[in-house]
């Protein structure tokens, strides 16, 4: 492993538009999830959030990663409360986080189902999740290869896998929409002529007026989500909770109910 390119790469990513718009939408489903809240337990998983809280917080946060090179560059850069660990088998209790989020780390493990139940796992009862995956099958390409992918996402796919690993989900939609049309092109000129900028295996380099950008244009669509769900994108984000515990009711016959009362006498003849 080439450690200083391993970690060339990472700092081009987290400087990325996509990475940047992400992040402002996990930062922002954390900090209106806690409003009223005087404690809670948050797990990042891949760090993808950078969340900081200034001062002393009541706010418990773990970084958790998959990879030791992943955990390294946060660790270089300053990030506490890191742990590494599969993210079939994640290395938490059950019932311990109020709240996760999960920026594109789905698409990247062999069983998304299991990596589900996982999180619903160490999630508490009524906690909430805030993920991303990339969309549409149909736009795989060769960076989704060179990162390790093994899938891409509908929003029904996505709201069927979590409902059936015991997810209530609240609420689904497309991001990224600007960018889709040029990227369908794309996609569609490299099905002809079998080649990409990506194919030799570096990571794309954006300019900075590019990323501010593309930023911006993000921070109007992730505005736009709180009014309505996007049509279409080259991401899906999904809200859902783990159902809270509900006791049982047993609903007693109201036969049942009037000869167990304590007042009914019986009258001889």
């Amino acid at each position: 492993m080439d450690t200083a390119s391993d970690f060339d790469q990472l700092e081009q990513e987290t400087s990325s538009w996509w990475y940047l718009a992400r992040r402002s939408l996990l930062r922002e489903f954390v900090s209106e999830s806690l409003v009223g809240k005087r404690e809670a337990r948050i797990l990042d998983m891949g760090g993808t959030a950078e969340l900081e809280f200034d001062g002393p917080s009541p706010f418990r946060l773990v970084n958790q990663h998959s990879r030791l090179r992943d955990a390294a560059f946060q660790q270089v850069h300053g990030v506490a409360n890191l742990v590494c660990s599969a993210p079939d088998e994640l290395a938490f209790a059950s019932n311990k986080f109020d709240l996760i989020v999960a920026g594109d780390f789905l698409q990247s493990v062999t069983d998304d189902r299991v990596a589900l139940r996982e999180l619903l796992r160490v999630l508490k009862d009524g906690g909430l999740l805030c993920l991303t995956v990339p969309a549409y099958a149909f736009l795989w390409g060769e960076e989704d290869e060179r990162r390790g992918h093994y899938r891409r996402y509908r929003t029904s796919e996505l709201r069927r896998k979590l409902t059936t690993s015991g997810f209530e989900v609240q609420r689904a939609s497309y991001f990224v929409t600007a960018p889709f049309l040029p990227l369908v092109m794309l996609r569609m000129a490299q099905s002809i002529v079998r080649t990409t900028i990506a194919s030799n295996g570096r990571f794309t380099r954006h300019t900075r007026t590019a990323n501010a950008a593309m930023k911006l244009l993000l921070d109007g669509e992730r505005q736009a989500l709180h009014h309505i769900n996007l049509p279409f994108g080259t991401v899906v984000v999904c809200w859902a909770r783990k159902p809270p515990l509900v006791a049982e009711r047993v609903t007693v016959p109201a036969w049942e109910q009037q000869w167990a009362s304590p007042r009914l006498t019986w009258s001889g003849s």
